[in-house]
């Protein structure tokens, strides 16, 4: 048998190995970027004890509502209904009675203007709609939340992950990319090994 059949079946299964090396990060990065993206209410919790947390309502009938959607655990106070005491266990507080003003949840909204506005009328009085920016922090009630309602649409937008959580899924993109490629050389370096042992055998 002569070397070119060989050369050509070789070219062959390089090329396809190296299509699937290319093909598998591009359809994992058009996937992530389907799965991203908050059509609804976008819900931002600030505790004050590091970055806000960024969540994705989709159709809410109210404030309470859109945390509950957004994947918040929420714990109302017993006496106050539609007053929120913790949010995904936090503080560490009775819920019997009203929590104390400087250490509280506020409800803010962000207006027409990108602006957050404090909602003084509480959770329950708001019918928020798609597009919608809503958040909550703990403390005083005097700040609005760390992020900018801008900023909280943008980390919705990438699936209400941090800017460093979107570097290391890059990151991974490319060492998927280069551990794809190996795979393939290793492939073709086999059957070059294999059919060189085939035809000294022959």
């Amino acid at each position: 048998m002569t070397r070119a059949p060989l050369r050509d079946r070789l070219a062959r299964v390089g090329a396809a190995a190296v299509l699937a090396a290319v093909a598998a990060p591009a359809w994992a990065s058009t996937a992530g970027a389907q799965d991203g993206g908050c059509e609804g209410v976008t819900v931002v919790v600030d505790s004050g004890r590091g970055e806000a947390a960024v969540g994705c309502a989709a159709d809410p009938a109210d404030g309470i509502e859109a945390l509950t959607q957004a994947g918040f655990a929420v714990a109302e106070v017993s006496s106050f209904p539609g007053a929120v005491c913790r949010i995904d266990d936090y503080p560490e507080a009775d819920c019997g009675p009203m929590p104390p003003a400087d250490a509280s949840w506020s409800y803010w909204y962000a207006d027409a203007e990108g602006e957050w506005v404090y909602a003084s009328g509480g959770a329950m009085t708001r019918d928020p709609d798609d597009g919608d920016v809503e958040g909550w922090v703990f403390g005083d009630g005097s700040a609005p939340p760390s992020l900018t309602p801008g900023e909280a649409s943008g980390a919705a937008d990438d699936g209400g992950e941090a800017a460093a959580d979107d570097a290391a899924g890059t990151e991974g993109g490319g060492s998927l990319t280069w551990v794809l490629a190996a795979l393939a050389l290793a492939v073709i370096a086999g059957l070059v090994v294999w059919r060189l042992r085939r035809d000294r055998r022959a």
